[in-house]
């Protein structure tokens, strides 16, 4: 048969369902009989349907071709067997006998005789009074169902999410959706400009209360996915109105939603007081999780008494000699329930892990080490091999113990970790709702310590805790400035430091005495830039030893532009992996504008607790079938089906922040003017220390400047601190 892109039959039978997200993998059987697999997101469909499919054809290794639904419509059921099957299917409780009866009866006319004519079910042996109501009504149901699934696909909203609004609403999701449509945020998948296009386009006005109170929330949400923890009350009403909203209507909202207690406005936190503008404005889940947070923080200093502990015996058995300051920084770790022990690179932090876990071993305490991304865990993992006492690390959500299936975390005040010190590497990294999580799973009497680097980029997440912590003089601060000796001719080292000091960075070629390490290049070209890299990765770290394919990172500010990740992926998947490179009959992948392929390097964009891959944790794909990919992450064998790939990327290049938390043999940073936006000061000095080896700085002059002479310092709205003070 020709292999079309347009495909239409009966459904025949489900093979696989996941009705969460709208996915199943299903039998056509086609005009002239033959059967076919489809796979796809399916929501709503029964057997003994007919479809027509829109989509591409694929070759599976193990269940063989099989056609990929991007699209379908749906007709009646055009033959006696397919309205058996599709009865017993839509209307669960008839079962498959009466099915047969109401068929035989009525034949293809039984839809029609149903939705017009339901009387005359009574016709038939067996349909009499509550199963008669039963069939009328599932029926109705089901239309209803069918009609709103059309409804929401036509405002493109995936299958998945349109199923998921479905299963959350029931019978009144119709009505939810033509009355209350700004209640479809609380469905996963749906955020507040679909329910808007939704609303408007059911006649509401666009400054209605109901639209102005719903956008109060999503702009509060969207400034917590920006990293601010409030919004100041003049910023607040200024981006709402950018919502076509007058600025008196907002105002007037925000005192109602305020009054009845669904924001939360301050005029004052701790001891600092708010001018009427600047007043912080949260939503209530916020207010309470930084509240919490800073009460925890506060009492966590004093829960646990001093330890005594043979410091020089536990330096022997990490064999570590410490330097005077790092003396004093496990000192202070040792004498508070909470401590942070910050320093930029080359101060020695993993050191002073590594004697803490000696000394923890030396008192027969239980220690769990823990970091925010995997990559990081496993690096802390690495770091502390052979000290004295236990170095497993893991990722914080495992730690806890997340579970995916409501969300939350099996670790908590209820069921406390069994440790007796808890040591946060790289807690930068970690936001306001992932500290809280960590503080209530604490034992009473557990000590703290975060270890991070305070001058790298905030967490993705809302807050800026351990900048916060560290400003609030709440806390036992032991902060490393000496540069460990084993670090002190390395340039990145020394560069990352003038890079934080306000200070342009060198090569290495120009400081005499220091490795050969870091070289800065210039091109003001946005294009040019493009081809410098590729010679440097395919002539240069060649010759000094480094696979472009397997040990070098490129690192980019932004997504977009001709300099972002988008770009520059494909400008290197294109170098490192043409397709002409495709052996042994392997094939591509096509999801969306990215193609997979055999070798390809990727990026896991979200935590997936089922497949174990995380945030961050780059892989290379092993192998392409039209089902998804096989790919191995540090080892770990991993199949990524047609779903799971929504959160992959490929990570040729990655953005300094996706970077955070990882280490990687050689890095080349692109920074240039046509970054504007995103260039700050901790954003060069993060890309600089991603590096252990090896890196190379493309830079235009003005985009370097720009870079280096901005603070670091984001602009976010955090409230930790004042709290704390």
């Amino acid at each position: 048969m020709p292999y079309a892109d347009k495909v239409d039959g009966e459904v025949v039978r489900f093979t696989f369902r996941a009705p969460e997200r709208g996915f199943a993998v299903a039998k056509l059987k086609l005009k002239d009989a033959l059967e076919v697999t489809i796979v796809g997101s399916l929501a709503g469909l029964h057997e003994g349907q007919r479809i027509t499919c829109e989509g591409q054809w694929g070759q599976d290794p193990k269940f063989g071709k099989q056609f990929r639904v991007e699209t379908f419509l749906v007709e009646d059921p055009r033959t006696l067997h397919g309205m058996e099957k599709y009865l017993a299917a839509a209307l669960p409780g008839i079962g498959e006998e009466l099915a047969r009866r109401i068929v035989e009866k009525f034949g293809l006319e039984t839809l029609t005789i149903i939705a017009e004519t339901p009387e005359r079910l009574a016709e038939v042996p067996g349909v009499r009074g509550k199963t008669l109501e039963r069939i009328q009504e599932q029926f109705i149901e089901g239309k209803a169902e069918q009609q709103l699934l059309v409804m929401l696909r036509g405002f493109d909203l995936p299958a998945g999410a349109a199923h998921r609004v479905i299963e959350k609403f029931g019978k009144e999701a119709h009505s939810i959706v033509q009355r209350t449509p700004y209640r479809l945020v609380e469905v996963k998948g749906i955020g507040f400009r679909t329910a808007d296009q939704i609303a408007l386009s059911n006649g509401m006005k666009r400054d209605a209360p109901e639209r102005v109170g719903a956008a109060i929330q999503y702009i509060l949400e969207q400034c917590e996915d920006e990293g601010s923890c409030y919004l100041p009350e003049a910023v607040l009403v200024e981006r709402v109105s950018g919502l076509d909203v007058g600025i008196g209507v907002v105002r007037v909202q925000v005192d109602e939603m305020a009054s009845l207690g669904r924001i939360v406005r301050k005029d004052v936190i701790g001891v600092t007081p708010y001018p009427e503008r600047e007043r912080p404005i949260y939503r209530v889940a916020m207010d309470r999780i930084e509240a919490n947070v800073a009460r925890m923080l506060r009492a966590r200093v004093h829960a646990a008494p001093a330890l005594a502990v043979d410091v020089v015996g536990a330096q022997a058995s990490a064999g570590i000699e410490l330097s005077e300051q790092q003396g004093e920084a496990i000192a202070t770790a040792l004498t508070s329930g909470l401590t942070v022990l910050t320093g930029g690179p080359g101060t020695g932090k993993t050191t002073i892990v590594k004697v803490l876990l000696a000394a923890a071993h030396q008192r027969g305490l239980k220690v769990a080490l823990a970091s925010p991304t995997g990559r990081a865990a496993r690096r802390l993992a690495e770091s502390c091999a052979g000290s004295a006492g236990p170095a497993d690390a893991k990722t914080l959500h495992r730690l806890l113990e997340f579970n995916p299936m409501d969300g939350g975390f099996v670790r908590g005040a209820e069921k406390p970790l069994e440790a007796d010190l808890v040591i946060v590497d790289e807690a930068s990294m970690v936001d306001l709702r992932l500290m809280e999580a960590v503080l209530l799973a604490l034992g009473p009497r557990a000590r703290l310590v975060l270890v991070g680097d305070v001058d790298q980029l905030p967490s993705v997440g809302a807050g800026r805790v351990l900048a916060d912590v560290i400003r609030s003089g709440a806390v036992p601060i032991a902060r490393l400035t000496a540069i460990y000796r084993q670090a002190q001719t390395s340039s990145i080292v020394r560069n990352a430091w003038r890079v934080n000091r306000g200070e342009l960075p060198m090569s290495s070629e120009n400081e005499p005495g220091m490795a050969r390490d870091f070289f800065v290049l210039r091109q003001e070209d946005a294009e040019e830039c493009r081809n410098l890299l590729l010679r440097v990765l395919l002539e240069r770290l060649p010759k000094l030893g480094f696979s472009p394919a397997r040990d070098v990172q490129v690192l980019t500010p932004m997504h977009a532009g001709p300099l972002g990740t988008v770009a520059l992926n494909q400008l290197l998947q294109d170098a490192l992996n043409p397709r002409a490179g495709l052996l042994g009959g392997g094939q591509e992948l096509t999801i969306g504008k990215r193609v997979f392929r055999p070798g390809d390097r990727i990026l896991q964009t979200r935590n997936d607790y089922d497949l174990d891959v995380y945030n961050g944790d780059v892989g290379r794909v092993v192998e392409v079938t039209a089902g998804g990919l096989t790919a191995d992450f540090d080892g770990r064998i991993v199949q990524l089906g047609l779903v799971p790939l929504e959160s992959v990327e490929h990570a040729y290049a990655i953005s300094i922040h996706k970077s955070q938390g990882s280490e990687y043999p050689a890095v080349v940073a692109i920074v240039h003017h046509s970054h504007f936006v995103m260039l700050r000061r901790n954003l060069l000095y993060t890309a600089l220390t991603r590096a252990r080896k090896f890196a190379c700085l493309i830079t235009s002059g003005r985009g370097l400047t720009t870079a280096v002479s901005r603070p670091g310092e984001d602009n976010r709205w955090t409230g930790l601190c004042e709290r704390m003070g």
